[in-house]
């Protein structure tokens, strides 16, 4: 059965599409069966993935698998893109923002995702889900459906004030009976420089606020990551020597410790 983990921030521009791209990329790398589901209407990390190749999805989505009243299993596997080998896609599209406001409306509106997940969920060894920056229905929907949760952010002040808003998202799904089993395996701080003091003075500010919740993994800032989005690869495959590909590796190392 497969471990599911949401890559999750309210506050925008943190990193989650890049983290779940690479985060996905690398344990397909090690050997896992890695499904990355795009949850966010703005479809960026599908785009990446995929190109233009997102205008065949139209009917075979992301929105148009939660929409549906009593989804197929069919259903979920026509919309399944093969990426690379033992990484697939359940993408967005532009018609997934229509779809936010009808599921708003829709019976049992916060297990949609759940239900779909638990028809394929024996088939996957991890599957990442990458949110939008919002506290909608997809965010609500991929953290009842989780058994972790990763939570990016920029060091600073605006992004790490977005990881206090995140956590009580969490606190109030775990209260409830959609997922009080929910974890959070840490925080990911990405985009780490020494050419500033602010960035690790935010990452004390961070440690010394919230003791009991680990730094999974700091990620240094460099612009390969953009240039590696840009040829639709991940940054270790684009320039396997840089920094910042050898953090996105140990990243995955330290994901398949906590799970285990």
């Amino acid at each position: 059965m497969a471990i599911i983990i949401s890559i999750a921030n309210q506050k925008g521009g943190v990193g989650k599409t890049t983290i779940s791209l690479n985060l996905a990329h690398a344990l397909a790398k090690k050997g896992y069966d890695t499904l990355i589901i795009d949850t966010d209407p703005q479809f960026n990390l599908t785009f990446a993935l995929i190109g233009m190749n997102i205008i065949n999805y139209s009917d075979n989505n992301i929105g148009t698998l939660l929409i549906e009243n009593s989804v197929k299993k069919t259903q979920i596997e026509d919309a399944i893109v093969h990426i690379d080998e033992n990484l697939s896609l359940i993408p967005s599209h532009l018609k997934v923002s229509a779809i936010e406001r009808l599921l708003m409306t829709a019976y049992m509106r916060e297990q949609r995702l759940k239900r779909v997940l638990e028809k394929i969920e024996d088939e996957y060894d991890f599957i990442i889900i990458d949110n939008p920056p919002s506290l909608g229905i997809f965010l609500i929907n991929s953290l009842g459906a989780s058994d972790y949760v990763l939570i990016p952010t920029e060091l600073g002040y605006f992004s790490v004030m977005g990881v206090q808003l995140t956590l009580d998202v969490i606190r109030e799904i775990k209260s409830t009976e959609l997922n009080p089993d929910l974890e959070i395996m840490g925080i990911v701080a990405n985009k780490f420089t020494r050419q500033s003091k602010v960035p690790q003075v935010r990452l004390d500010q961070l440690k010394e606020a919230y003791p009991d919740l680990p730094i999974v993994a700091i990620l240094p800032r460099a612009v390969a990551v953009e240039k590696s989005q840009e040829e639709g690869k991940p940054v270790f495959e684009f320039e396997p020597n840089n920094r910042v590909s050898k953090a996105f590796l140990k990243l995955a190392e330290s994901v398949i410790r906590n799970v285990r």
